[in-house]
């Protein structure tokens, strides 16, 4: 009857869910590299910083 063609499989299963858009990756590639320079300032930077520093 149907034999000549192939049985596929369920076509809601073989469909992968859509990915990250583009602007979202670079949003957060953006913020770590931000977050990173920070903390690398901080702990290069070193120094006194506080209230007793300006008395």
């Amino acid at each position: 009857m149907n034999e000549d063609r192939p049985q596929s499989e369920d076509p809601r299963r073989s469909v992968a869910p859509p990915g990250i858009p583009g602007w979202v990756k670079g949003l957060v590639i953006g913020l770590v590299v931000v977050v990173a320079l920070v903390v690398l300032v901080m702990v290069l930077g070193g120094g006194e910083h506080g209230p007793g520093m300006h008395r």
